[in-house]
């Protein structure tokens, strides 16, 4: 399971800085650019289809906008 530490790495390294860039973006680049394993893949809860690994992400990027280390438009944006 990828932890939040690797994802914000990834985010920082990768994420184009100065421009805004969609939560679907960013989670296409963390599934090229991380292993994703089998618990990663597991559903978030019972009466959800969206994986693990989605829910941890937006939960960096909440911890991240919070502390200033990232912006979010309010409409699914982020920039660094």
């Amino acid at each position: 399971m990828i932890h939040s530490s690797e994802i914000w790495d990834c985010i920082q390294s990768k994420l184009p800085r100065g421009h805004w860039v969609s939560l679907e973006d960013i989670y296409r680049l963390i599934e090229h650019n991380l292993h994703l394993d089998d618990e990663d893949h597991e559903w978030q809860s019972p009466s959800s289809k969206v994986p693990k690994w989605k829910r941890n992400v937006r939960n960096v990027l909440q911890h991240r906008k919070k502390s200033g280390d990232i912006e979010w438009n309010g409409r699914g944006q982020y920039k660094l």
